[in-house]
């Protein structure tokens, strides 16, 4: 049986942080608090007069407060700029531009990773036979070696800017800056552009790609995480929304999975249950007025997904860089997932009609 007021618990310490920690961070601005109260804000699904498996599936849909996605969206781009101006006294100028869940409104931590591109500005690739005028290059390395270069200098002046704080650097494709001086952890994310036929003829920001350094393999990785943010973001104001829903849902269920089974789930990234939702569509034309609707429908696609093998071997991600089940482990992870958002959606059958009745 699923304890929604344990879960109900656990989503309001990561949304807002636990209560000690904003406890703590009043009384370090000169609050003089009562630390046994819990000064955090009610948010709409806590007030509503339901039941706690109602709360839950609300809350597990609902955004992060306004507020708290600014500071995310802030502090990755302060961090950005910083080390903008630190390459560009080495020679090295750059850009940035945020990615991933944060601009997307659809992570579900107030207090989430920000993933941050800086993009050489000196350097791209562009695909041939071209139809725009590109300039030939200057620097006679390969890119391999002139995003190594770019990764390497972000790590020296990370690490000097920020020397109080913890700079990790054996990530393959990002650096990690958790800093006391900052409001969240950042992903920093050393890449260059591409640009494919279709960003030549649009000059569109949505058609643009990046490559991003793998530092273990000393090669480039292509995607296109703008087209994503577009492509996610049209259809989900086509669908009033309930794509982000579905989204959010999914990774709060994963969020409170037990160790085990979230070893398991964690196979599908953030990314891959993004494109789940993306390729709900017309399932996801459901009323606003009836967001519970979004938990069974979801219980149903999962299903269809393990049983349309066809059907689910040609789905790809929205940016069509990839396969969404390109690996055995995320089919494993997909079963894994279903028997949760399965257990989830009779769990608050049952406490709706108050009945242990059962349903297919």
């Amino acid at each position: 049986m699923i304890n929604f007021e344990h879960r109900l618990a656990k989503l309001k310490d990561r949304r807002q942080g636990t209560k000690e920690r904003v406890n703590l961070e009043l009384l370090n601005k000169g609050r003089n608090i009562n630390e046994a109260m819990d000064y955090r804000t009610q948010e709409v699904y806590e007030s509503l007069a339901y039941s706690a498996g109602v709360k839950y599936a609300v809350g597990a849909m609902a955004a992060v407060a306004t507020d708290s996605t600014r500071v995310s969206i802030e502090t990755g781009e302060r961090v950005a700029n910083t080390l903008c101006d630190l390459l560009n006294t080495r020679d090295i100028p750059t850009t940035s531009q945020l990615q991933g869940s944060v601009p997307l409104d659809i992570h579900i931590e107030g207090h989430s990773d920000v993933d941050v591109l800086i993009v050489m500005s000196n350097t791209l690739m562009y695909e041939t036979p071209s139809v725009g005028s590109y300039f030939p290059a200057t620097d006679p390395r390969t890119i391999q070696d002139q995003l190594k270069d770019l990764r390497e200098s972000s790590e020296e002046a990370l690490t000097s800017r920020y020397h109080a704080s913890e700079v990790g650097c054996n990530n393959n494709m990002s650096i990690e800056l958790i800093s006391p001086s900052l409001p969240r952890k950042v992903d920093v994310v050393p890449s260059c552009w591409y640009d494919d036929l279709d960003y030549q003829r649009s000059g569109l920001k949505s058609d643009r790609g990046v490559y991003v350094y793998h530092k273990g393999d000393h090669q480039i990785v292509g995607n296109f995480p703008f087209k994503h943010i577009k492509k996610v973001d049209d259809k989900d104001k086509l669908y009033n929304g309930n794509l982000k829903r579905v989204v959010r849902l999914l990774k709060n269920v994963v969020a409170d999975l037990p160790d085990a089974k979230k070893l398991i789930v964690k196979k599908l990234t953030s990314f891959d249950l993004t494109s789940i939702g993306y390729h709900m569509d017309e399932n996801l034309n459901v009323s606003t007025y009836l967001p519970l609707a979004l938990v069974e429908i979801t219980r149903i696609y999962l299903m269809k997904l393990i049983l349309d093998i066809p059907y689910r071997d040609q789905l790809m991600v929205p940016d069509n860089t990839r396969k969404v089940f390109n690996s055995a482990d995320k089919v494993t992870a997909l079963s894994t997932l279903f028997l949760e958002v399965d257990e989830l959606a009779k769990a608050i059958h049952r406490e709706i009609t108050n009945s242990k009745e059962e349903y297919q």
